[in-house]
């Protein structure tokens, strides 16, 4: 009786201790299931921020592409306008010099 006595509580005392580690598995899991749960989320939020930031650079490219095309458009219609020769001009200046010395000499007479 007494091996059997023994028997049973080495059975009941092996069965708290499973007991006792499936108690601490349970609680792991409902906490790694609270991880899994919030990790979801913040992949779906992050997500929605890459649609959001992917469709902020294809209208920049879009924009980017219409300003270049602008661009071109603008340079093909740019008329280049000969720069005058330096000395005609100077001649020029110096003509009218003449001519306005001319007319102040006039007006002292």
């Amino acid at each position: 009786m007494k091996s059997q006595k023994k028997m049973t509580e080495k059975i009941q005392n092996s069965i708290e201790e499973i007991l006792g580690k499936v108690r601490a598995i349970h609680i792991s899991l409902e906490a790694e299931r609270k991880k899994n749960t919030e990790l979801e989320a913040k992949v779906k939020q992050l997500q929605v921020e890459l649609a959001d930031k992917s469709n902020q650079a294809f209208s920049l490219i879009t924009e980017v592409e219409t300003l270049h095309s602008a661009l071109k458009l603008a340079q093909s219609k740019v008329v280049e306008v000969p720069t005058p020769v330096l000395g005609k001009r100077e001649e020029e200046i110096d003509e009218l010099v003449r001519e306005i010395e001319h007319c102040i000499e006039q007006l002292k007479q």
